[in-house]
């Protein structure tokens, strides 16, 4: 069945998210560009996920990821959305989601004109078994709010993902409310070359930026499908704002020209997607949830 719910965490968002919906409305880009994420009452244990140096780049992973297509219903409103959001606040959510966060599309050029809903867990076997929960608090919530946003639960597409530095080595990403800016490249490898020589080259990155200029918070992340897809990995480079963004991109083609050839050798990148996106909940392992 297709879930329909969604959720915030910070009232400072929810002027400047739903101003957001409303200009995608208008533009018939059919999502709803606030937060949303799924709930568990009751929580289970969670487990850090073991690295395993034949894997991806590493710093933090692999984690469970699934990315959900969404789109607005016909009772779409500011009101109604308020509404949801304060319900949601009352639910208490899994443990084992360990990040969540929502992409609304920038611009008319990407490759898919929805939104996207992103979970993050701590395996699929907990992903599996949130999706299994049929707690009536939530179903009932689920259901009172199904005709203002629509998301394809059973269609969603599983991730593993690597984290391959700490997101705040340039400072913080995120604004209060969640904010920031997304680019998403789908990849594939060229003939010959794979996963061993990604990780190479992501250490030789991660080198070139610890002395590359300051252009403002930044982070990367790599995704690998765990379902038949078109490419062999999703690279995301996030920024705290589009100026940060074009910043980065015209000191890269400036000054990453060689490591952009050592990319270049090992893989062939479609245009990237550009969102502005919220991170909606976060777990830190030091600190705690946020």
């Amino acid at each position: 069945y297709i879930l329909n719910f969604i959720f915030f965490l910070s009232k400072s968002s929810i002027k400047r998210i739903l101003i957001l919906g409303e200009i995608m409305k208008n533009n018939t880009i059919k999502f709803l560009t606030f937060g949303l994420a799924l709930f568990l009452v009751s929580c289970s244990n969670s487990t850090e996920p073991v690295v395993e140096e034949s894997q991806g780049p590493i710093y933090r992973g692999p984690y469970h990821i699934e990315f959900l297509a969404c789109n607005a219903g016909p009772d779409y409103s500011s009101e109604n959305a308020q509404k949801m959001l304060a319900e949601w606040k009352e639910l208490d959510h899994s443990e084992d989601l360990r990040w969540a966060g929502v992409h609304a599309p920038e611009g008319d050029n990407n490759r898919f004109d929805n939104g996207w809903w992103e979970l993050e867990w701590t395996s699929k076997e907990a992903a599996d078994q949130a999706w299994a929960s049929e707690n009536p608090e939530f179903i009932a919530w689920a259901q009172k709010y199904e005709s203002v946003i629509s998301c394809d639960g059973e269609g969603r597409y599983p991730w593993t993902f690597y984290l391959p530095r700490p997101s705040d080595s340039f400072g913080p990403v995120e604004a209060e409310d969640g904010y920031y800016a997304s680019a998403y490249l789908a990849c594939s490898f060229n003939e010959g070359y794979g996963r061993q020589d990604l990780r190479a080259t992501v250490v030789e990155y991660n080198t070139y930026l610890d002395s590359a200029n300051d252009v403002g918070g930044y982070y990367f992340g790599v995704y690998f499908p765990e379902f038949d897809a078109d490419d062999d990995f999703l690279w995301l480079n996030a920024h705290s704002s589009f100026d940060g963004m074009a910043a980065g991109n015209a000191d890269w083609e400036i000054n990453g020209k060689e490591m952009q050839a050592k990319f270049d050798e090992i893989s062939t990148c479609r245009t990237p997607d550009l969102y502005n996106s919220w991170m909606l909940r976060s777990v830190n392992e030091e600190e705690g949830e946020s």
